[in-house]
């Protein structure tokens, strides 16, 4: 009997934890017009705009895409084509980080990872 209400406990604090877990994962941000772009010395570019805080970070309605990330030009291009033309953007968050040429590194800003997405919207 005591295996099955170990059992039992094991099972639940997994359960609990990945639910957790998920709270954690990002989500979409707020469709927006992207009003500043800042391409930040050698590390990548900031767009700012009324995006929200899909991340839950410090910092809202401002993502952040890293240099090493593999579609980099193209998110930019498409970021820079949505600002130039006042179209929308919506990026998929996963995660905070620092971005340190903006801020200390209590300060949290919204990154979009290489499991990201990006929607270009009327």
């Amino acid at each position: 009997m005591m295996n099955k209400a170990r059992f039992v406990l094991i099972f639940a604090s997994l359960f609990i934890f990945l639910v957790s877990s998920n709270t954690y994962a990002g989500g979409w941000a707020t469709p927006a017009v992207p009003t500043h772009i800042e391409i930040e010395r050698g590390g990548g570019f900031l767009v700012v705009g009324a995006f929200g805080n899909a991340g839950t970070c410090t910092i809202g309605n401002k993502f952040y895409v890293k240099i090493d990330h593999p579609q980099y030009d193209k998110i930019y291009a498409t970021v820079l084509a949505a600002y130039m033309a006042g179209k929308k953007v919506r990026p998929y968050i996963h995660t905070c980080a620092p971005v340190t040429w903006h801020s200390t590194t209590a300060v949290t800003y919204n990154i979009m990872t290489r499991s990201g997405a990006l929607y270009i919207h009327d």
